[in-house]
C-alpha cells in the first residue's frame, strides 16, 4: 500500500518534469495528494503490523479521512489562492520550473513528518519487544527517514531539486523487507502478537534467532544460533512432524508442558519458519488426569466384566415398580439366547416359563422393594426357545445415591440388582448323583436279596434242582454286573461341560449296527444313512447309542426288528432307533424324556439313564415320538459349524 502510493508520487513527479507546460502544475498537485496519502497508508501499515487496532478505530479513521480531504481540497484549489505553492522558471543547475512552497504546504508537510514519526516509533518499539536481533530491520526502517533530510536540504540549497525524496526511502524499505529480510520481518510480527516463546528457523531447519522467553523455557537454546533445531531440541523438532505436539520440561518441582506450533514465513528461496512454544501446562495436566481417570474407569469396567464372566451367567437391573428390566449384561445371550437389547425394557414375564413362576418372581420383587435381600436356588427361567433352564439368583435393592450414608428406607429404593448363576449343570450333576444313589441302593439290594434267597434254597437242597437254581444265581449276578457297569459308565462320563468337536456319527452308527448283529443274530437290523453326517459332539456318544440299540434288541421279542436311520436338517443330526417290541414302559419313557427319576422300579437298569445324561451333556436332545406299535427313540445332535 505504502509502496504503491509512493510509486504514484514518483510517476506524477516525472510528469511534472517532462510534460508540456499546461500539464505540469496539475501533475504536481496530484503528486502532492498521493504523497500526503502515503502518510496515512504508512500509519495503517504500522498499526496493523505491530498488532495495534488504531487502523480499525472508527473515530480515528473518520478524523484521518477528514484531514486528508481538507488538505487535498487546499491543494486542488491552489490556483485560486496560491497559498500552497507558486512556480517560477530557474536555470540552475538546469532549466526547469521551480516550486515555491507556501504556508499551507509547510503545515501539511510538518503534519506528515509527525505522523510518519509516529509510525516509525511503533515499528521500532515492536523490534525491541520481539527480543530478536532486529538491527538489520532497524537500519531498513531508519532509511525511511533519510530522504526527509534530503527534502529539507533541497529547500536551502540550489544544488538539489526541491522535490519530495521520500519514495526513495520507501523503496529501499520495501525491497529490504520483502526480499532480503522478509522472513525475519514477518517473524518479528508473529512473535510479538503471539506473546509466547518462539524460535526463528531458516529453510534448512537451522536456528537463526529466538525470543528471550524461549531460553527460559528451554535453556539449551542459549548459544544455539546456527545449529539445527533437531540437534539442540530434538523433542521439539520431532513434535513438529507428529500429531502429538506436546513437549515437556521436567525441570523444577512440577513438569511444564508446551504446545509446539509452526508458521511459515516468506516466499520462494527466502522461506523460513517460526516455531512458537505455548505454555499449556494447566490444560495438559487436566487432560492427563482425565485420560488417567478414563483408563481407571476402563480397568474397572474390564474387571467388572471379568467378574461377571467368571462368576455369573449374567446380571440385570429391574424397575421394582414397573417390574421390567432396565439393564441386562451382554452375557445373558450365552445363557438365555436373548441379546441384551431384546430384554432391556421388557417386563420380567419374558423370561418366565409359566404363570406360577411369574407370580413367585413378583412376590420376590415385592420383598426386595421392601428392603429385603433375596437369594433363590434352582429358579426356573425360560430361554429364547422356550426351554426351561435353572439359575441361582441373588437380588438386592438399589438405593437412590442422594440418600447418602444415613439409614436407608424402602422409600429410597429405585430398583433391584440381580446376579444370576447358571444352576443347570449343577442340577444335572445332582440329579445324576441322586439317580446313582437311589437306583444302586434299591436295585443292588433287590438283586442281593434274590441271590440270598436262592443261596438259602441251595443250602437246604443241593440235590434235584441244584443246577437250575445255580443257573438263576448266575443270571441274577450277571444283571447286577450290568448294573454296576452302567454306573461305572455314568461315573466315567460325569463331566458336565465338555468341549465339543466335529464328529462324523455315521461310522459310529455303523459300528453299533455291526456289534448289534453280532450279539443278536436273530434280530433283523436295517440302517439308512448318508455317507457322512458331522455333528458337534464327542466320540462318547457311541455309549449312549449302544445303550439304546441294546435296549431295542433286548426287548423286541423273540425275533426283534430294529431300524436305524440317520438324517440331517439345517441345525440337527437326527439318529432314529425304532423297534417292534411291546413299547417302552412309562417309567422308562420319563427317564429318556425328562431325566425325572421317581419310580422305585428299575427293571431295565441304568442303561437308559446313561443314554439320557450322555446325550444331554453333549448339548443334544432325546425324544420319544408317539407310535401305535413299538418304540422309536430320536437322538438330536447339533450340526457342526465346520460343515
Amino acid at each position: 500500500m505504502v509502496a504503491g502510493d509512493n510509486g504514484g508520487v514518483g510517476v506524477f513527479k516525472t510528469v511534472f518534469f517532462l510534460a508540456p507546460d499546461p500539464f505540469r502544475e496539475p501533475a504536481y498537485t496530484v503528486g502532492l495528494i498521493c504523497g500526503f496519502g502515503t502518510v496515512w497508508a504508512w500509519l495503517y501499515f504500522c498499526s496493523a503490523y505491530t498488532g495495534r487496532t488504531l487502523h480499525r478505530n472508527p473515530t480515528l479513521r473518520r478524523l484521518g479521512l477528514g484531514v486528508f480531504l481538507t488538505v487535498a481540497v487546499l491543494k486542488l484549489t491552489n490556483p485560486l489562492h496560491d497559498m500552497y505553492f507558486t512556480t517560477r522558471e530557474v536555470t540552475t543547475p538546469f532549466r526547469y520550473l521551480a516550486i515555491d512552497h507556501g504556508l499551507l504546504h509547510w503545515g501539511a508537510t510538518g503534519l506528515s513528518y509527525v505522523l510518519a514519526a509516529v509510525g516509525l516509533f511503533m515499528m521500532l518499539e515492536l523490534y525491541v519487544q520481539s527480543g530478536y536481533d532486529t538491527r538489520p530491520l532497524g537500519v531498513l526502517t531508519g532509511m525511511l527517514a533519510v530522504p526527509i533530510v534530503v527534502d529539507v536540504a533541497a529547500t536551502v540549497t540550489p544544488q538539489l531539486i526541491d522535490v519530495i525524496y521520500a519514495p526513495i526511502g520507501v523503496a529501499i524499505f520495501a525491497v529490504g523487507t520483502m526480499f532480503v529480510f522478509g522472513p525475519r520481518f514477518l517473524a518479528v510480527r508473529s512473535t510479538v502478537q503471539s506473546g509466547v516463546p518462539s524460535i526463528f528457523l531458516d529453510r534448512d531447519g537451522r536456528i537463526r534467532d529466538y525470543a528471550p522467553e524461549a531460553t527460559s523455557a528451554f535453556p539449551a537454546l542459549a548459544g544455539g544460533a546456527g545449529d539445527r533445531l533437531a540437534d539442540v531440541l530434538p523433542e521439539v523438532a520431532t513434535a513438529i512432524d507428529t500429531d502429538d505436539r506436546i513437549v515437556s520440561d521436567e525441570r523444577g518441582e512440577q513438569t511444564q508442558y508446551y504446545l509446539v506450533s509452526t508458521n511459515d514465513m516468506g516466499v520462494g528461496e527466502s522461506k523460513a519458519q517460526v516455531v512458537t512454544l505455548t505454555n499449556v501446562t494447566g490444560i495438559e495436566r487436566k487432560r492427563r488426569k482425565l485420560n488417567q481417570r478414563e483408563q481407571e474407569l476402563a480397568e474397572q469396567n474390564e474387571l467388572y466384566r471379568a467378574v461377571i464372566a467368571a462368576s455369573f451367567a449374567f446380571v440385570f437391573q429391574i424397575d421394582v415398580d414397573e417390574q421390567a428390566f432396565t439393564f441386562v449384561s451382554p452375557s445373558v445371550e450365552k445363557f438365555l439366547d436373548y441379546s441384551a437389547e431384546e430384554i432391556d425394557g421388557e417386563p420380567i414375564d419374558i423370561v418366565m416359563p409359566d404363570d406360577q413362576t411369574r407370580d413367585l418372581a413378583r412376590e420376590y420383587l415385592d420383598q426386595v422393594a421392601g428392603g429385603e435381600k433375596i437369594q433363590v436356588r434352582d429358579f426356573p427361567l425360560a430361554n429364547c426357545e422356550g426351554q426351561t433352564v435353572y439359575a441361582d439368583i441373588r437380588v438386592v435393592p438399589i438405593y437412590e445415591p442422594s440418600a447418602g450414608d444415613e439409614p436407608k428406607t424402602a422409600d429410597d429404593i429405585v430398583g433391584a440388582q440381580a446376579m444370576v448363576w447358571d444352576a443347570t449343570e449343577r442340577r444335572r450333576r445332582e440329579g445324576l448323583i441322586s439317580v446313582i444313589n437311589r437306583v444302586l441302593r434299591h436295585n443292588v439290594r433287590n438283586k442281593l436279596s434274590v441271590i440270598n434267597g436262592y443261596a438259602e434254597y441251595l443250602a437246604d437242597d443241593l440235590d434235584g434242582d441244584g443246577a437250575s437254581k445255580a443257573t438263576r444265581i448266575v443270571e441274577t449276578a450277571d444283571r447286577l454286573l450290568d448294573l454296576t457297569e452302567s454306573a461305572r459308565e455314568i461315573e466315567a462320563n460325569r463331566e458336565q461341560s465338555p468341549e465339543l468337536e466335529p464328529v462324523d456319527v455315521v461310522p459310529i452308527v455303523e459300528e453299533g449296527v455291526r456289534k448289534l448283529r453280532e450279539q443278536y443274530p436273530e434280530a433283523s437290523v436295517t440302517l439308512d444313512s448318508p455317507e457322512t453326517a458331522v455333528a458337534e459332539s464327542l466320540p462318547r456318544v457311541r455309549t449312549a447309542l449302544w445303550e439304546l440299540l441294546d435296549n431295542a434288541a433286548k426287548h423286541g421279542g423273540d425275533t426283534p426288528s430294529v431300524e436305524i436311520g440317520v438324517t440331517e436338517t439345517d441345525d440337527r443330526i437326527v439318529l432314529t432307533i425304532a423297534d417292534d417290541g411291546p413299547g417302552i414302559p412309562e417309567s422308562e419313557r420319563e427317564v429318556l424324556s425328562n431325566g425325572v427319576e421317581e419310580s422305585l422300579v428299575h427293571g431295565q437298569g441304568l442303561g437308559l439313564w446313561l443314554a439320557y445324561w450322555l446325550v444331554r451333556n453333549l448339548d443334544g436332545e432325546i425324544e420319544i415320538p408317539e407310535y401305535e406299535r413299538g418304540t422309536t427313540v430320536e437322538i438330536r445332535l447339533p450340526v457342526s459349524a465346520t460343515t
